[in-house]
C-alpha cells in the first residue's frame, strides 16, 4: 500500500470492509464545522475515486457500513484510524488531527478502490512545524486560484505552514513605482489566502524582504537613495544582478522608516504569530556608503544592529520573529546578540548540506529550522536526486538537533522559469519526511508512491521520467543567463569557469540529453491518458519542460560554435531553425504560465528568448 507521509504506526489486519453505495460519513454529535468541512472533501474523494456518492450526517453513534468521524483529546494533530469488517472510525486528537486523519483515508481509498484492507493506524508529527516555501516574487505572481491549490495539495501532505517569499510583488500603498509592471499580490487576496489556509490547517506566514534582496526597490527613482550602492537605479536590469543586489543603507534614517512602512501595512493582513523578516544574502553590505564604517566596526557588528532594529518593530506587533541564518551564520561571534525568542531559518539546498551549521545554531540556543529545497530555481525541471537527497539529509540533521520546524523551500532564481508543477515531488517529499523522519524507502518506491497517489498514474512512471528528465539538463538557464547579460548588456562577467563549460561542451553529451529530452516528452504524453483529469495542466507543464530542456541544449551547441569556437562543432539544429523552434515552445511555454499565473514578468522571459532568437537569425 502506497501511503505518504508513512504513519507512525500501521498494523495490517485480516479481513477487508467493502464501502458500498448507500454508505454513510457520520459525524460525531461533538463535531464543529472544521470537521464537516474535512468530512465533504473525503465524500468528494469516494466520489471521483469510486463514483458514488456518500451522505454527511450526524449522530451521536456509529452504525455499521459507515466511516465515523469523531474527536477524542490526544496530542496535537494526532489520530488513529480503525478499519475493521463492520466499518470506518476515525479519532482526531483535534481538528487538525481528525482532517490528517481524512487524507491518510482518501489515500487508502486511493490505494484499495471499495474494498478496503481492514488495519488499525495510530499517528502523530515528528515536527510540528512543516513547511513550504513558496516564491512569488523573482518574476512570477500566482493567481489567488493557484496560490488555494498549492494549499490544498501542501496539506494534502499534512504541510502545516505556507510562506510566500514577496521582495516588491505586494501593492503596498506608496510604492506604486516599485511594484508597477509585477502585477502584484493586493491586501484583499492576501487575506482570502489567509482564510482559505486557515480552513486547511495551514498557518500561513507572511515572509517579507527588508534588508538585502531588494534590488525592484532601491533601484526606483522612488528610494534608490536608501541603497548601500550609489546611483543604484541607472544600472540596466539583469536577473543575475537583481540576485546579487540591492541592500538597504543601514546609516540612512530612512531606510528604517521604510522598512517599518512597508512593515505596519503587511502584519495586519495575516492571522498568523510569526513573521519572516528574510534578511538574507546582504552582499552588499559594507561595499558602497558604509565602506569606512564596515572597517571601523566590520560587516557583522553593521547587519546585526540593523537586524535587530527590525526585530524589535515586528516583535512590538506582538510577533514571534523568523529570519534566514547564513549572514549570522557567518559571524558567530555575534550569536549572543540575536534574541533568544527569535527562530533562525536554517538553508543549504546542495545535495550533501553541511551538519555543522544545523549544530552551530542548536549549540548557540537559538531556535531553528531546517530549510532544504525541492531544486527548481534556474531549471525548466527540478533537479530531483540532489533535491531528494538535501531534503532527506537536512532532516535528519533537525531530527539529531532537536529542529523546531522544517520550511522546504521553492526558488525562482532568474526570472522564475520555473514551472509550478515540477515542485511538486519534492514538496510532497518533504511533507513526508517534516511528518514521520523515518520513512527511507528507495527513491524509485517514492517516486512510484508519487505518481501512483498525487497523479492517480496506474502505471507509476511519471515521476520516475521527471527524475530522468532533470538529468538531461546540460546546458542550463542560469548559465544561459550568464551568457547572454554578458554579451547583450556587459554584465555580469563570465567566470572562467562558465567560459570553460561553453568552451569545451561534450557535444555528444548534448546531443544525447537533447535526444533523450525529446523521448522523455513523447512518454509524458504517452501517459497522460493514465493521469488524473485535474493533473492535466502539470502534464502541460512537464511536457513543455522537456522541450525546453532539448532546445537549450541544441542553444549550447551554438553558442560554442560561433562565440566560442570560431565556427567549429556539430550542431543538432542549423541556427535559423533553432530560433523558430523556440519562438514556438515559447507560445506554449506563455500559456502554461497564464494557465497558473497572473502576467506579472512573463514579458522578461519573452525578451530574453526573442533577444536569442534574433542573435540565431544574425549568424551567418
Amino acid at each position: 500500500m502506497f501511503l505518504l507521509p508513512i504513519p507512525k504506526e500501521i498494523h495490517i489486519q485480516e479481513g477487508r470492509f467493502s464501502l458500498k453505495p448507500g454508505a454513510k460519513i457520520v459525524l460525531d454529535a461533538g463535531c464543529n464545522f472544521n470537521d464537516l468541512d474535512a468530512a465533504r472533501i473525503l465524500q468528494e474523494e469516494i466520489f471521483k475515486t469510486l463514483k458514488f456518492k456518500v451522505d454527511v450526517t450526524k449522530s451521536y453513534s456509529s452504525e455499521d457500513g459507515c466511516i465515523y468521524l469523531k474527536k477524542s483529546k490526544g496530542k496535537a494533530e494526532s489520530y488513529k484510524l480503525y478499519i475493521s469488517g463492520k466499518g470506518i472510525e476515525l479519532i482526531g486528537a483535534d481538528d487538525a488531527g481528525l482532517f490528517y486523519g481524512v487524507q491518510t483515508l482518501r489515500q487508502i481509498i486511493r490505494n484499495n478502490g471499495a474494498d478496503i484492507q481492514c488495519l488499525e493506524i495510530n499517528d502523530e508529527p515528528y515536527f510540528p512545524n512543516r513547511g513550504f516555501y513558496h516564491d512569488a516574487t523573482r518574476g512570477k505572481v500566482p493567481t489567488l486560484e493557484t496560490l488555494k491549490e498549492l494549499a490544498d495539495r501542501a496539506s494534502s501532505v499534512k504541510i502545516n505552514q505556507i510562506q510566500l517569499y514577496i521582495e516588491h510583488t505586494f501593492a503596498f500603498e506608496g510604492f506604486s513605482e516599485v511594484w508597477t509592471g509585477a502585477d502584484p499580490l493586493t491586501a484583499e487576496e492576501i487575506l482570502l489566502f489567509d482564510e482559505y489556509c486557515r480552513k486547511k490547517h495551514i498557518e500561513l506566514v507572511p515572509s517579507l524582504s527588508t534588508f538585502g534582496h531588494l534590488y525592484m526597490a532601491l533601484s526606483t527613482r522612488s528610494f534608490s537613495h536608501l541603497c548601500e550602492l550609489e546611483n543604484s537605479q541607472d544600472m540596466p536590469y539583469s536577473w543575475v544582478g537583481r540576485m546579487e543586489h540591492h541592500t538597504l543603507d543601514v546609516s540612512n534614517p530612512g531606510s528604517l522608516e521604510f522598512v517599518e512602512n512597508m512593515l505596519n501595512q503587511f502584519i495586519p493582513l495575516f492571522s498568523s504569530n510569526k513573521f519572516n523578516i528574510c534578511c538574507d544574502e546582504t552582499f552588499d553590505l559594507g561595499e558602497g556608503k558604509n565602506k569606512e564604517l564596515a572597517k571601523k566596526l566590520g560587516k557583522g557588528k553593521l547587519y546585526v544592529d540593523f537586524l535587530n532594529k527590525i526585530i524589535d518593530i515586528v516583535k512590538k506587533h506582538g510577533k514571534e520573529v523568523m529570519f534566514w541564518g547564513d549572514i549570522i551564520l557567518s559571524h558567530p561571534e555575534y550569536f549572543d546578540q540575536i534574541p533568544k525568542d527569535t527562530i533562525c531559518l536554517n538553508w543549504d539546498y546542495s545535495a550533501n548540506p553541511s551538519e555543522e551549521k544545523v549544530k552551530a545554531f542548536a549549540e548557540s540556543g537559538i531556535s531553528q529550522y531546517v530549510c532544504p529545497g525541492v531544486g527548481g530555481w534556474n531549471q525548466l525541471m527540478n533537479a530531483l536526486d540532489s533535491s531528494f537527497s538535501n531534503i532527506r539529509k537536512m532532516v535528519d540533521y533537525g531530527v539529531k538537533y532537536n529542529a523546531s520546524g522544517v520550511l522546504n523551500t521553492d526558488w525562482g532564481d532568474y526570472g522564475h522559469i520555473n514551472l509550478f508543477g515540477n515542485s511538486i515531488p519534492g514538496m510532497i517529499y518533504g511533507g513526508a519526511l517534516s511528518w514521520n523522519p523515518e520513512y527511507r524507502e528507495e527513491v524509485s518506491a517514492v517516486d512510484e508512491a508519487i505518481s501512483r497517489l498525487e497523479y492517480g498514474d496506474a502505471t507509476g512512471r511519471i515521476t520516475g521520467l521527471l527524475r530522468e528528465l532533470s538529468r538531461q539538463y546540460v546546458v542550463g538557464h542560469s548559465l544561459i543567463t550568464y551568457w547572454r547579460e554578458n554579451k547583450f548588456i556587459g554584465y555580469p562577467n563570465l567566470s572562467a569557469d562558465q567560459k570553460e563549460r561553453l568552451l569545451n561542451l561534450p557535444e555528444k553529451e548534448v546531443i544525447e540529453a537533447h535526444d533523450k529530452a525529446l523521448k522523455i516528452a513523447e512518454e509524458i504524453a504517452g501517459i497522460a491518458p493514465h493521469i488524473n483529469a485535474e493533473r492535466s495542466l502539470d502534464m502541460r507543464e512537464f511536457y513543455v519542460s522537456a522541450r525546453g530542456i532539448a532546445l537549450y541544449n541544441a542553444l549550447g551547441l551554438v553558442i560554442k560554435k560561433y562565440d566560442f569556437n570560431n565556427g567549429a562543432g556539430q550542431l543538432i539544429y542549423p541556427p535559423k531553425q533553432l530560433a523558430g523552434l523556440l519562438e514556438c515552445w515559447l507560445a506554449d511555454y506563455m500559456q502554461v504560465w497564464r494557465a497558473r499565473n497572473k502576467e506579472s514578468e512573463l514579458y522578461r522571459i519573452r525578451e530574453s528568448i526573442v533577444q536569442i532568437c534574433k542573435y540565431l537569425r544574425d549568424i551567418k
